[in-house]
């Protein structure tokens, strides 16, 4: 007969074949359907819940670039700038979804933004507090108006109106409030008379995002008093169904799948450039299914443009473990003929600090033919940006660990856990012809203001995805380890015991 410790260690080894058949291919399958079905967007799924409504709202942090000596500039002296902030606020995120496609792989909607200020947050901060900052739709206004031939007669008219137009200006800065400059507006315009209402006239005509018409009819400048309210793209991103990895990939913008902002190409059918390509998701979630050393894109509409991120290291976020990514070198650094890439080199900046071919120098892009003014993108404190720019300016520190774009994301969902998107938003400065305002001034990239838009899952964010993922994650990670273990231990042990009763020498019986 069959001794019974061979039919245990049978068991046994039974038991541990089927714990790591369950670890390494049941579960694994089982947890790969389950995220597939959790991520795809449906009509009345939990994900479509998420979807439309945001569940925390994102962190949205202003640092301002406050000018300390704005007369000494006014005569040619370097700009000397210090950082203040942030100023916090909470952004709130709504979808109102206009329809899916037929097959149930797209959804289109518009979004809806809405900030509250954190006061909490940003103390000591106030938005009452004054600042001395560039005076952007001045600066605005001029630089249009040099740089089109159309307008060269606006500039002659301008300068006997700038005061009429810009409330009497005795510099190019702006002595303001933080509320003003960011969302209320910077008023001007003020009741202007003959040739000044007419430039007004001009001015509103130009359709700029940053400006508006006020009840009196006034005009006011706001960073982004435009951005808080209803929306106006329209977006179709994927679902997810029929390929989970493409969940939230932007598929149009605006009923086309490409830009029009940057240069496109000159040859055959005028294909779309790289430039004008619209990669990966808005950065609210992205795709699941992360593995490491890979890549993945993010859109942004405030700079018109994709963003590579890559996979730097693991991470662990209040006991939630993910992968860091963040941008490469080539973001702003590498643009030119040279990187196949000269369509971002929109050259539409006369007597600026550039390059002989048009292009910016490293770690700058011109913004003008995306936001219809002269702005300029680096990163915050021109981190990694050319020293052409960089010595111009006093004050500046960047950090990489504070200036950085990073995102954490837990790799098996794509559920962004912490993370941020830091730029800054700078203009020329300079002498421009007719200008007797601009006559003395040094040509400077100057500073205005460095934004950081990201997330930080909060502790009811944490608790609900440890409860709904991490801890089944770990359950069966232990009824697999469990079954293998243990299964092969008592196999194990079972044979020691059956050799050792077999080898043991047998009891002769007493006459």
């Amino acid at each position: 007969m069959i001794h019974w410790s061979l039919i245990v260690s049978a068991l046994g080894v039974i038991i541990a074949v089927l714990g790591g058949y369950c670890g390494w291919s049941l579960f694994p399958t089982m947890i790969h359907k389950k995220v597939e079905q959790s991520v795809i967007i449906s009509d009345g799924s939990e994900q479509y819940k998420r979807f439309v409504n945001l569940p925390q709202p994102l962190n949205f942090k202003v640092y301002i670039f406050n000018v300390t000596n704005p007369e000494m500039i006014q005569h040619g002296a370097i700009p000397i700038v210090e950082e203040i902030g942030p100023y916090v606020y909470k952004q709130y995120r709504q979808k109102k979804v206009k329809h899916f496609s037929r097959d149930g792989s797209k959804i289109t909607y518009v979004q809806n933004v809405h900030f509250d200020f954190d006061e909490d947050a940003s103390a000591p901060y106030t938005q009452s507090d004054r600042i001395v900052a560039l005076n952007m739709h001045m600066n605005s206004v001029l630089q249009i108006g040099e740089n089109d031939p159309g307008l060269a007669l606006l500039l002659v008219h301008l300068n006997a109106n700038l005061k009429a137009v810009f409330n009497d200006p005795r510099s190019m800065f702006v002595h303001t409030s933080v509320r003003e400059y960011l969302f209320d507006g910077v008023r001007f315009c003020i009741n202007p008379q003959g040739i000044a209402k007419a430039i007004c006239n001009q001015i509103k005509e130009s359709g700029s995002k940053t400006i508006r018409e006020q009840s009196d009819g006034s005009l006011a400048f706001s960073f982004f008093g435009h951005k808080n309210g209803s929306g106006h793209e329209l977006y179709e991103v994927h679902t997810g169904k029929g390929d989970a990895m493409k969940v939230l990939e932007i598929q149009k913008l605006d009923d086309s799948h490409n830009l029009q902002v940057w240069l496109n190409g000159t040859g055959e059918g005028g294909e779309a450039s790289v430039c004008n390509q619209i990669n990966g998701t808005d950065a609210s979630s992205y795709p699941p299914f992360r593995q490491r050393g890979d890549s993945m894109y993010i859109f942004s509409a405030d700079i018109c443009r994709s963003v590579q991120l890559f996979y730097q290291s693991d991470i662990q976020y209040q006991g939630i473990p993910g992968f860091r990514y963040s941008i490469g070198e080539n973001f702003i650094n590498d643009i030119g003929p040279e990187h196949e890439n000269e369509c971002f080199c929109v050259d539409k900046l006369a007597n600026v600090i550039k390059r002989k071919n048009g292009c910016l120098y490293a770690g700058a892009l011109d913004l003008t033919t995306c936001l219809d003014a002269p702005v300029i993108l680096t990163l915050p404190h021109m981190l990694g940006a050319s020293n052409e720019y960089r010595k111009m300016i006093r004050g500046l520190k960047p950090d990489a660990k504070k200036h950085q774009t990073f995102v954490d994301v837990q790799s098996l969902t794509g559920t962004p856990l912490q993370g941020g998107k830091r730029v800054q938003f700078n203009m020329f400065l300079k002498s421009i012809n007719r200008i007797t305002i601009t006559e003395n001034l040094t040509t400077v990239l100057m500073p205005a203001i460095w934004v950081e838009e990201g997330i930080q899952l909060n502790g009811e964010m944490v608790n609900f995805f440890k409860k709904k993922l991490i801890n089944t994650l770990k359950t069966l990670n232990i009824v697999h380890w469990a079954g293998l273990c243990g299964g092969m231990g008592v196999a194990v042990l079972s044979l020691i015991y059956y050799i050792f009763q077999r080898e043991r020498p047998a009891e002769v019986p007493l006459k």
